[in-house]
């Protein structure tokens, strides 16, 4: 009896032992199994995360066309994944159809080996269809219970092609999700099973999750870029068009200038004679009617010779000729000249001729042409019974031109635009529809060439000045003082103000 009781003694002792022992080996498998379970969605964490950067680096670095990076991107979630089709369809950068296009898509065996050429033609998907407007981003549908017909409605084809797409493919079911960027669909992400699926494994729908969100933001950028280089071409393309149109036309100028150049010449010469009385004597009627076609031939030679020098500064060959001038009998001898036009529209037009003035190292023929389209303007620009009062004033260290009306004045979102060639302000059409838009874009070149600046205020209805302001050591003539103004041989109407 003694033995039997050391003989179970052990027993007692080794019984909790063996249990723990058990527990211990149910805890290790299970700590096995929820390492392994990590470990494997660590593997697909991993990988997800290879295939992002791939497609991120495809779209970055690839200055390859929409399509091959979409060929690109197909191959590589089939390669990264087990999936037996991966298309991708997307927008088109260079229509403006509201669909997707297949664009890319890789896993041959769903055709049996068949290349991309054994579709007949490219697969499109309207995005007006329903499904697009659904709130839902994903639908995952069994290609055996979906009938051919709904098959062709979403796909924008024929039954008979969906038959014959059918028969390339053993594919089963079919998972699609919509690619979004800045809220609208850029694409869809299709993924083909050779099984029916009636649920995605999580595993897949947080990848899918994952890679669409990825590739969306990818395939737009990519768009977002084609767009541009596509707006850019475009752009390059007119402004060539544009740059030959603009180089006809200076063409045009130039040759018209110079041959009307000639017979106006000769028009104004014998004008300039029979107005001298050399064909025999005039009466009243005859000279004002001659001495208005004489006035409207200068004014031709003028816009001649603005046509002329806008052709120059194109070729390079506007020049400045400086030499000593008397600004104001130049000022003077241009405003006689306007006197009569002046009087025919019943405006007041007045010179306040200084008494001394510099003499000044001037291009003369281009100054007076600007000195002439200031005055010229105010007059037509200027209402009857409205006045032109022009001002040559000499300061310390600057001379200044204004040439001050109170007509139809710029209007304030215009003026910015008012020096440039050939524009005009809408209100001076309308007064002056003969207008060429040169005179105040050549008055500007000749200005800040001799190292000018502009006059210009403006209000609408109210007036204008135009004139323009230079410094009188950068035109003084070496050697010269302050002289008086020469006093004309004859008494002009210039004089009378």
């Amino acid at each position: 009896m003694g033995e039997d009781q050391t003989k179970t003694a052990p027993d007692k002792v080794g019984f909790p032992n063996l249990k723990r022992r058990r527990q211990l080996e149910h805890d290790l498998a299970h700590i096995t199994e929820e390492m392994y379970r990590r470990n494997k969605e660590l593997a697909e964490t991993n990988k997800t995360l290879s295939l992002l950067r791939t497609i991120d680096a495809l779209v970055l670095e690839s200055h390859a066309s929409l399509k091959t990076v979409c060929e690109h991107i197909t191959e590589a979630i089939t390669q990264t994944t087990d999936y037996a089709f991966v298309g991708l369809l997307t927008r088109s950068s260079h229509t403006n159809k509201d669909e997707l296009t297949l664009n890319g898509w890789s896993g041959s065996a769903w055709l049996g080996q068949n290349k991309p050429e054994a579709f007949a033609r490219p697969i499109h998907v309207p995005t007006d269809h329903p499904w697009f407007n659904e709130f839902r981003t994903s639908t995952l549908v069994s290609l055996d219970s979906l009938p051919n017909k709904v098959i062709a409605d979403f796909l924008h084809c024929s039954e008979k092609e969906v038959d014959r797409l059918q028969s390339l493919s053993s594919l089963k079911s079919m998972y699609a999700v919509k690619l979004l960027a800045r809220r609208r669909i850029v694409g869809l992400l299709v993924i083909g099973f050779y099984n029916p699926i009636i649920q995605l494994s999580q595993v897949d729908m947080e990848r899918m999750d994952r890679v669409s969100e990825s590739v969306g933001v990818a395939l737009d950028n990519k768009l977002l870029f084609e767009e541009n280089k596509s707006v850019l071409r475009q752009l390059r393309e007119s402004n060539a068009k544009l740059k030959e149109l603009d180089e006809t036309k200076d063409d045009f100028i130039s040759m018209a200038s110079h041959q009307l150049r000639t017979p106006l010449t000769s028009v104004k010469g014998y004008l300039s004679m029979v107005l001298e009385e050399d064909a025999g004597k005039l009466n009243k009627m005859q000279r004002e009617m001659l001495g208005q076609a004489f006035f409207s031939s200068q004014r031709m030679v003028y816009l001649i010779a603005d046509l002329l020098n806008v052709s120059r500064l194109k070729t390079g060959k506007f020049i400045i000729e400086p030499a000593p001038v008397n600004l104001a009998e130049v000022v003077g001898q241009e405003i006689g000249q306007l006197k009569d036009m002046a009087a025919s529209r019943s405006l007041t037009l007045t010179y306040e001729k200084p008494k001394e003035f510099p003499v000044l190292n001037l291009d003369e023929t281009k100054t007076r042409q600007v000195i002439m389209n200031f005055v010229d303007n105010a007059i037509y620009y200027t209402p009857a019974g409205g006045h032109v009062n022009v001002k040559l004033v000499s300061n310390p260290s600057t001379i200044e031109l204004r040439v001050e009306d109170d007509g139809i004045g710029v209007p304030r979102s215009e003026k910015p635009h008012l020096f440039t060639k050939f524009y005009r302000a809408g209100n001076a059409r309308k007064a002056r529809p003969d207008g060429t838009g040169l005179g105040l874009f050549m008055a500007k070149k000749v200005i800040v060439a001799q190292s000018g600046a502009l006059i210009f205020e403006s209000q609408e209805d109210k007036g204008s000045t135009f004139g323009f302001i230079f410094s009188k050591n950068r035109l003084a003539v070496p050697g010269e003082k302050v002289l008086p103004a020469l006093a004309p041989a004859v008494k002009k109407p210039t004089d009378e103000n």
